[in-house]
């Protein structure tokens, strides 16, 4: 599931850029003009193409990969309302009081959940007690040892 959200993700989000600069390009004269938002946006398509090149190279697993999506969570997040706190560039705009600390608690919220994330897995109660994923054990089913 997270793997297919990433695709759509990447989809999505390189073409709300290109479409942004499109519409851009017809507002302002420009396509793109290295404004805090306009990197914002392409923060996010690089990141989320970061975490599709590790998955297709075999550098994370499900764990790694899930762990990475939410570092993306965090950079999205920033995109959107982190960069209104800089108060430059054509986007600066909206509401700005309080964001800074909520930003920062929703980044360390997600920052600890990485963190727990990267356990070793025998530290995991549910390892501990033998219970393996669906899959793992062929023919037995989730929860049963073979």
């Amino acid at each position: 599931m997270t793997y297919g959200t990433l695709c759509c993700a990447i989809m999505l989000s390189f073409v709300g850029t290109v479409l942004g600069g499109l519409w851009a390009d017809d507002s302002w004269g420009r396509f793109w003009g290295w404004d805090p938002k306009e990197n914002g946006a392409l923060i996010i398509v690089l990141w989320n193409s970061l975490v599709l090149h590790a998955r297709w190279g075999g550098m994370v697993k499900d764990r790694g990969l899930a762990a990475l999506a939410i570092g993306g969570n965090i950079m999205t997040a920033w995109s959107w309302f982190g960069v209104n706190e800089l108060g430059v560039g054509l986007h600066a705009y909206g509401f700005r009081e309080g964001t800074v600390m909520w930003l920062g608690l929703y980044a360390l919220v997600n920052v600890i959940f990485i963190g727990l994330a990267s356990l070793p897995t025998a530290w995991w109660w549910s390892y501990a007690a033998g219970i393996r994923p669906i899959g793992s054990l062929r023919g037995t089913p989730a929860g049963m040892k073979a």
